[in-house]
């Protein structure tokens, strides 16, 4: 298993409060970092149950957190499911809750997953292969121009999108996309590399993002962690880009008072010394309320 460092742990770990024998649900396993700390954290009795939407993911990372036995309780799906993953196993009246919106670097650094525009691949993108049947390829080659410059606008934030789009067009007419290296090489045509950001960075996220519905899933899995969560219990979210921190931003402050006390009047950005070590925390920013 690649190496995987979760990001902001130690403001994590500080924002749930949790203490001996609580039980905590990790809606975004990933590589089992975050989890790992809290179960050591919920000793000896504590349980955390583990979500993961990609099962390969799920698999390795049930290997790494099999010593801790029973206490540690794996669940394949998405997190937009949390309620109907809550009910079929009898979770209710967590103490914590842990949403870490960022990709795994285990999915990431896995070429056959379409995710990276370092490594060609298939042109997926789906984090649940078993379930979604809509992948990046699909959007790339049946979205109109319009519908690809409104998906990079909203979702990735490009400033050319329109070259973008109509670059697209034209190639496919051709040859349809298949692999990501096909599509890094589209975009770089029009949009040149400047400092440290890949040119294909933004759309990469922009489909992403379509493939998976994540917007969606996190509108409809916030207001189902808040009523799993037990009076005096936290939920922690961390975000990755505007578009995600904007929602749970909005949506933590249209909650009444007399339901929630909001723990981050200003929102936790990693360290310097935490970005150094790891430049995938950059953009994270950690949100985090208790639920009255």
């Amino acid at each position: 298993m690649p190496d995987h460092v979760p990001v902001l742990l130690s403001e994590v770990l500080v924002g749930l409060h949790l203490t001996a024998n609580d039980n905590v649900i990790d809606a975004t396993l990933g590589g089992g970092g975050h989890a790992k700390a809290m179960l050591e954290v919920c000793a000896p009795n504590g349980k955390l149950y583990g979500i993961e939407a990609d099962e390969r993911t799920l698999q390795e990372t049930k290997g790494t957190l099999n010593s801790f036995g029973q206490r540690f309780i794996p669940l394949h799906g998405n997190f937009r499911n949390l309620e109907e993953l809550a009910k079929a196993n009898n979770i209710s009246n967590v103490q914590g809750i842990l949403f870490d919106l960022g990709v795994s670097s285990m999915t990431i650094g896995d070429p056959t997953r379409g995710f990276s525009f370092q490594a060609d691949g298939p042109l997926d993108m789906r984090f649940d292969q078993s379930a979604q049947t809509t992948t990046a390829a699909d959007i790339v080659n049946e979205y109109s121009a319009l519908q690809l410059v409104q998906l990079f606008r909203e979702y990735g934030e490009e400033p050319v999108a329109e070259r973008i789009a109509q670059r697209i067009i034209d190639e496919r007419r051709s040859q349809p996309f298949s692999t990501t290296l096909q599509l890094v090489t589209a975009i770089e045509t029009v949009k040149h590399r400047r400092g440290r950001i890949h040119p294909a960075t933004n759309v990469f996220q922009a489909l992403r993002i379509a493939v998976n519905d994540e917007y969606g899933a996190i509108t409809t899995a916030l207001p189902a962690a808040l009523r799993l969560l037990a009076n005096g219990g936290r939920l922690a979210v961390i975000t990755f880009h505007s578009g995600e921190d904007r929602i749970v931003k909005r949506w933590m402050k249209s909650l009444p008072d007399a339901d929630v006390t909001i723990n981050t009047k200003h929102v936790i950005a990693p360290t310097r010394q935490e970005q150094l070590a790891n430049p995938r925390s950059r953009s994270a920013k950690l949100r985090i309320l208790t639920k009255i």
